[in-house]
């Protein structure tokens, strides 16, 4: 007799559970307690990550592009939950989730995406680069000195401010050379890194999202208002 195969698993939303655990780990960030809780993270975290995941791929490729990557595993689309020991020994564990969203071959983070952080208080979506990679730094400067595409640029992103977005990235104190200080666009030629994101409070408008099924829908409606920039900056690539 066939094996009748199983249906496949489908996002059912992440647990009030799983929002105490990354709450506990903001208390006791540190490799004794996460190695005590270790399978907990797994079964409240992961696993619903990698379902989340699964669901939004389709989605983003049949509403944004093609080329869009959403790998379900830890190093793929699902950040690892430890640090860069060199950045940050005192607190070795993200206190969130973190899933990030890529166009383009090579290391992940040398591509502009779409990313969302799921903390204990929080959910987090947005798009960008946290920080250029030298020769993508230098064009991206070279583009925001161009009238057409840096006003371009200042247009796309008054208009997601205006939808309640934050624009952010690490900045120089001046601005570089060549240009001169007085730039029309002097604070986006600071940029190292560029990205708009929106913050929304848990408990708030989103818990029942987080907790169900349909956040994968709402994730990829709040990408696509995020496209305009993440188109951007694949021109620099």
């Amino acid at each position: 007799m066939r094996a009748v195969p199983a249906a496949p698993r489908r996002f059912a939303g992440f647990s009030r559970e799983c929002l105490e655990l990354l709450r506990q780990l903001e208390a006791n960030n540190s490799q004794i307690w996460f190695e005590a809780h270790r399978q907990l993270f797994r079964d409240l975290l992961v696993e619903p990550a990698v379902d989340l995941v699964i669901e939004i791929g389709p989605l983003l490729r049949a509403r944004l592009s093609d080329g869009l990557r959403a790998e379900p595993r830890v190093g793929g689309s699902i950040l690892r939950m430890r640090h860069d020991a060199r950045f940050q020994r005192d607190r070795p564990f993200r206190t969130h989730l973190e899933l990030w969203f890529w166009e383009g071959r090579g290391p992940s983070h040398q591509h502009a995406g779409f990313f969302v952080r799921l903390g204990a208080d929080e959910l987090v979506l947005g798009a960008g680069m946290t920080q250029f990679p030298p020769d993508l730094l230098l064009r991206f400067r070279e583009q925001v000195d161009a009238p057409g595409s840096g006003r371009e640029l200042v247009s796309l992103l008054r208009r997601l401010e205006t939808s309640g977005m934050s624009v952010l990235g690490q900045r120089l104190r001046r601005v570089p050379r060549p240009f001169p200080a007085d730039h029309e666009r002097a604070t986006l030629l600071r940029h190292l890194g560029l990205r708009a994101e929106r913050v929304e409070p848990l408990p708030g408008a989103m818990p029942e999202a987080v907790l169900g099924p349909v956040l994968p829908e709402l994730l990829v409606s709040g990408f696509v208002r995020l496209e305009p920039l993440r188109r951007w900056l694949l021109r620099l690539e």
